[in-house]
């Protein structure tokens, strides 16, 4: 039966969800960026005061022994960069330098550039969360500042309100703030904020000891999956009630699928597309609350659809404590990585999410003496894989093509705008999402080569779904004579038939894939201007040359 999807000409084979699970567990290690750690930035407090003593030890050599700890623990685990203040000027509120972007460095590599650092000067705490962030693109990527500071910011700035407006301007950035002085640290929970507006966590210390545990604490923290947004009422549920544990039965089969029908997509002119608003600051986690003698039991496990198979890796759980605290937030009891653990709980109530991939699911239980609880949970979610071919069925390459996924329609804020549910999707990689409806844009190369297409995401089931781009690669190429050599120093700009500007560029042979259709070339060289029209053929690669006449 012909569908929207099926007019829009997207590729599309739905196969059973259980080669999904079984394509996560073969390529996990190829996981997709919503999965990946956050580049973490470790900034040095490098000012004067740093060469004080705890211990009969210089601060900034037990800051030393600190970092390299970690380092060495961490090797390999996290992107991890440095940034230090205050160690090349006698004073300046400009004196901060990134020593190593992030990246999963050496360890050894790390540790040369700690070492290095040496104090001389100024505090200028806010101003390094801002280079930091930067440098570790935090308006891109989830990123974690951990800070180690001895002393307040002494540039008249406010470090607290840089935090926040860090907060609100980027993807996902956290900021941890672990203070080091032994006499002032009354004065030092000032920091506390910048941790408290980004959801981090602040720790005072006061020995090398503590100030290692913390900074390893800090980074670690990091790797702990974002905790789901809970604060808002979830979506009615039945009630749960608790079940004796029984032995877990065989998943049922899941039923086999028809293939969706095919067709052809053809490149549209690219259309501007607004990014989704910044997501609220998430209040940072409680400690967790240690289990009474009368513990319950509670055993977790979830499947993609109803009667499916349970999923056996991928799973993160966070169980809170309900209602919620004075404050309007939930206390964190435990977060668990198995995807079927067993959690023994005091009688009570509680909400517990569910996430996986971009799937979360929210259920409230009570747990009663001596009954113990077995949950399940459905989540309603699929798996999406996304390839793109050219008209003639020739596979483009991964690094040639990028795949923004938005919401369905149906979520469009009051602009017509679609949220962003995945930036850059990695070819071939399976997307975990909630069942539903999904807009797809698939970008080849760096100019117009641009499809949009729609997608449905089936409850328990895999969809492959394979963008064709009606699109070629274009040389341009300005000479003396046909056949001649390519001058450099050239200006280009490809233009539509109406004059709007597709690609601008520079230089003797730039390279672009276009859309398929006609087009106007400008070449300007040494003041002057050169023009020819030209067509792009689907799949044709082709040079143009504007001829000097």
């Amino acid at each position: 039966m012909p569908t929207a999807l099926h007019r829009r000409g997207l590729t599309a084979v739905t196969t059973l969800f259980a080669a999904f699970l079984a394509a996560w567990a073969s390529g996990h290690a190829r996981a997709q960026s919503a999965g990946e750690p956050p580049n973490v930035m470790i900034i040095i407090d490098a000012s004067r005061s740093m060469w004080g003593q705890i211990d009969g030890v210089n601060k900034v050599v037990s800051a030393r022994n600190a970092v390299n700890a970690a380092v060495k623990q961490f090797e390999g685990r996290v992107p991890l960069g440095l940034v230090a203040y205050g160690h090349r000027e006698a004073s300046g509120c400009k004196d901060i330098q990134v020593m190593l972007n992030p990246d999963k460095h050496k360890a050894s590599d790390v540790i040369k550039k700690v070492n290095s650092i040496k104090p001389k000067g100024s505090t200028p705490i806010a101003a390094s969360l801002i280079k930091a962030a930067n440098a570790a693109r935090y308006k891109e990527k989830p990123v974690s500042l951990v800070l180690i500071a001895d002393g307040l910011d002494n540039c008249k700035a406010d470090p607290c309100a840089i935090a926040s407006e860090l907060k609100q301007g980027g993807k996902d950035l956290t900021i941890h703030a672990v203070a080091f002085d032994k006499k002032a640290k009354g004065k030092l929970a000032a920091l506390s904020c910048v941790a408290k507006n980004t959801g981090g966590t602040f720790a005072s210390t006061s020995n090398e000891a503590d100030l290692t545990t913390s900074v390893k604490a800090a980074i670690e923290a990091a790797l702990v999956p974002k905790m789901p947004k809970i604060a808002a009422a979830p979506t009615p549920q039945p009630q749960a009630t608790p079940q004796p544990v029984e032995p877990q039965a065989p998943p049922k089969a899941m039923p086999k699928s028809d293939p969706l029908t095919t067709a052809a997509v053809t490149d549209k002119p690219a259309e501007a597309v607004a990014p989704p608003p910044a997501a609220p600051p998430v209040a940072a986690p409680r400690q967790a609350a240690a289990p009474s003698k009368g513990a319950v039991p509670v055993t977790l496990a979830a499947s993609t659809v109803e009667g499916g198979a349970i999923i056996k890796s991928g799973l993160v759980w966070w169980i809170y404590k309900n209602p919620k605290n004075k404050d309007g937030t939930y206390q964190l009891v435990e977060s668990l990585r198995d995807a079927t653990p067993t959690a023994a709980l005091p009688p009570g109530s509680y909400r517990i999410a569910a996430t996986y991939g971009k799937v979360n699911l929210i259920r409230d239980i009570k747990v009663q003496n001596g009954a113990a609880v077995r949950e399940t949970f459905v989540l309603n979610a699929g798996g999406l894989r996304l390839g793109a071919v050219t008209l003639a069925g020739k596979t483009i390459p991964p690094n040639s093509v990028r795949y923004d996924v938005f919401a369905d329609e149906a979520e469009s804020d009051q602009y017509g705008n679609r949220k962003l549910v995945i930036r850059d999707a990695k070819p071939g990689t399976v997307l975990r999402l909630n069942a539903g409806g999904y807009q797809v844009v698939s970008t080849y190369g760096d100019a117009n080569a641009i499809v949009r297409a729609e997608v449905t995401v089936e409850p328990g089931r895999l969809t492959d779904a394979t963008i064709n781009h009606s699109a070629a690669k274009v040389t341009l190429k300005l000479v003396n004579q046909p056949g001649g050599e390519a001058l450099a120093n050239t200006q280009w700009n490809i233009l539509t038939p109406g004059g709007d500007v597709v690609k601008e560029s520079a230089g003797a042979l730039p390279s672009h894939i276009l859309a398929a259709g006609t087009y106007n070339v400008l070449a300007r060289h040494q003041g002057k201007n050169y023009t020819r029209e030209f067509a792009v053929e689907p799949g044709e690669a082709k040079q143009i040359e504007v001829v000097i006449q």
